[in-house]
């Protein structure tokens, strides 16, 4: 409908431009809070199936936000987007010394593919990430 306004209002060169520019502010708009949201994270490794609930917060190419591993224990995100590549890490406290877990994935609408890691004391495997 906007476009149409444009054509309507500007002369078709400016109404050409104009287009593009707000195509493209959509489009970056839109992927700037692709990943916010309520999650459902599933660990898969050899202790078994491991869920997690996640709230991710993007901000242009950066993630934060928190997840709760259950028993009152809530972690920050900190981590980075790149187009569809999502990296993060959460670092679990433990009396031997605070244990960082990596996680890598490829977003693809409401579900996330994570890549095979290593998940401190949970054991090795691959997770999966659902919207909810």
């Amino acid at each position: 409908m906007w476009k149409r306004l444009v054509r309507a209002v500007l002369p078709p060169s400016v109404a050409l431009a104009m287009s593009v520019l707000l195509t493209g502010l959509v489009t970056s708009v839109s992927a700037q809070g692709g990943v916010t949201g309520d999650w459902e994270i599933q660990l898969s490794t050899q202790t078994g199936i491991t869920t997690w609930q996640a709230r991710f917060e993007q901000d242009g190419d950066r993630l934060g936000g928190e997840i709760d591993l259950g028993d009152n224990e809530v972690l920050s995100v900190d981590g980075s987007i790149d187009g569809a590549m999502l990296t993060f890490v959460i670092v679990v406290p433990d009396l031997d010394g605070d244990q960082p877990i990596n996680f890598e994935g490829v977003l693809e609408g409401d579900s996330i593919t994570g890549a095979e890691g290593s998940f401190s004391w949970y054991g090795t495997g691959d997770w999966t990430a659902s919207r909810k």
